[in-house]
């Protein structure tokens, strides 16, 4: 049975010695990614529970890192893609090109995301998704709108 009232600082001082809390049960980060995968890596770790990823997912977990990196890198290369170079055939082929490879990276990206359940769908429950969207506030529909004479 729990004790009634306040509790003493002693207790509160014990408690903590029994169960810090440590940010080492995170899995962390291999060494051999690259700075802008590390910092992936660590959003993707820091946004779920602690417990949520083991050594088990950690091969996924870099390749999802990789697969991301990348195709922010193949975006940044699209978006630098002079709109003149597409004049001629060899341009058209590599914007081509490009663009095929940023799909293939978003692809794998988002199907890793979905077996390591990361992605919205997976952490959100389905009944308060609802129920938080039914709380938002809509505009009318058009033929509610009354127009001012």
């Amino acid at each position: 049975m729990a004790q009634r009232g306040r509790k003493s600082a002693a207790s509160i001082a014990v408690a903590a010695k029994v169960a810090p809390v440590v940010a080492n049960n995170r899995l962390r980060a291999s060494g051999h990614l690259s700075d802008a995968e590390q910092s992936v890596w660590c959003r993707m770790v820091n946004d779920n529970p602690a417990g949520s990823f083991t050594e088990t997912h950690r091969d996924m977990l870099e390749l999802y890192c990789q697969h991301i990196v990348t195709a922010q890198v193949l975006d940044d290369e699209l978006k630098a893609f002079d709109r003149e170079w597409m004049r001629d055939d060899e341009g058209l082929k590599r914007y081509d090109r490009l663009l095929s490879m940023r799909e293939r990276e978003v692809r794998s990206a988002s199907s890793l995301a979905t077996r390591l359940r990361i992605t919205r769908q997976a952490t959100a429950d389905p009944k308060t998704v609802g129920r938080a969207n039914s709380s938002i506030v809509r505009s009318r529909k058009p033929w509610e709108v009354v127009e001012a004479e």
